[in-house]
């Protein structure tokens, strides 16, 4: 055992593929909590499941779990589950057949496994589907069988790659919660990959960032979305990065608005209604372009027409 309160550590893992590289790349997660591991595509985060699962063996660094290093053991020993993005079930085989394989691969008695699928099934409220073949289910009824796929082995750690890429909002919504409630159910620990901001901030207790193979920031969800630090982060968040007075601050659309003067000038490139409100699209005089989000439609928003552009300072964010 180390003496770090931490239930899962990754210690100065690096690994080098044939166009990409790992690179010290270090965090800890307490037992029965969730971490997101939010970056673009391409910027790793596969990579580090794949090395805590044994998928993969990095070249340098630790792999910790409750104290035991598994950084050399093979994948069947290390009491990690995997929820792939495809989600990887058996097409020929019921429900309760797909949830039942791990248990039965390692010879556990069938009456023990009628007992243990039943009770996984049950928590995640999947008792009617049993019978039925992955074919004959919803997307969201195909995500529930695969976590109780990895669930019902009693994992110390579940990974999750980007298990709700295809399904629409409302389910990711749903699905969202489920994995959210089962997590305090069951004190699961879970590390939970997104490049989907709203789902990686409403998903993690804790967040790790990770840019083109390095960890670019740690933090709450709150501590994340208040303060980016990175320039590559507030970008991803979806933040305005402007240069004022030669300094880059982070702005969020809503704090830029069309005012009468202003030092910053630019142009309206486009805009449309999403919902709660229209989004401009706009190119400062400098080249820059920005995101301004308002409530309504300006008279002044016409395609290509000059404008001036106020920034709320008391809400930008000095970047390192």
């Amino acid at each position: 055992m180390t003496d770090s309160l931490a239930f899962v550590e990754i210690k100065n893992v690096s690994k080098r593929y044939s166009d990409f590289s790992l690179r010290n790349i270090s965090l800890e997660l307490e037992k029965g909590k969730i971490l997101t591991l939010m970056g673009e595509s391409g910027s790793g985060k596969t990579s580090i499941l794949r090395i805590i699962s044994g998928l993969d063996f990095p070249d340098s660094g630790k792999v910790l779990i409750s104290g035991r290093d598994i950084t050399e053991i093979r994948p069947g020993k290390r009491n990690v589950g995997m929820v792939f993005q495809d989600l990887a079930l058996f097409p020929h085989m019921t429900a309760y057949d797909n949830i039942a394989y791990g248990l039965r691969s390692l010879r556990y008695k069938e009456s023990s496994i009628e007992q243990m699928v039943s009770n996984i099934s049950e928590t995640l409220r999947i008792s009617s589907l049993l019978e039925k073949f992955p074919g004959n289910i919803s997307g969201g009824e195909k995500q529930r069988v695969a976590m109780a796929r990895s669930l019902v082995m009693e994992p110390d750690l579940l990974l999750m790659d980007e298990p709700m890429s295809s399904l629409d909002p409302g389910l990711r919504n749903d699905i969202m919660v489920e994995i959210k409630s089962i997590s305090r159910k069951l004190d699961q620990t879970m590390i939970y990959v997104t490049h989907d901001v709203k789902e990686g901030l409403f998903l993690g207790d804790s967040i790790v960032y990770i840019g083109d193979g390095e960890v670019v920031r740690k933090g709450s969800p709150e501590e994340i979305w208040n303060n980016p630090e990175s320039e590559k982060l507030a970008r991803f968040l979806g933040f305005n990065i402007i240069k004022v007075k030669g300094e880059k601050v982070a702005v969020r659309p809503e704090e830029i608005e069309i005012v009468e003067n202003s030092e910053i000038t630019g142009k309206i490139l486009g805009y449309g209604f999403e919902g709660s409100g229209y989004r401009l699209d706009a190119e400062l005089i400098d080249g820059q372009k920005i995101c301004i989000w308002t409530g309504s439609t300006p008279e002044k928003i016409i395609g290509g027409k000059n404008i001036n552009v106020g920034i709320r300072f008391g809400e930008k964010m000095k970047l390192k």
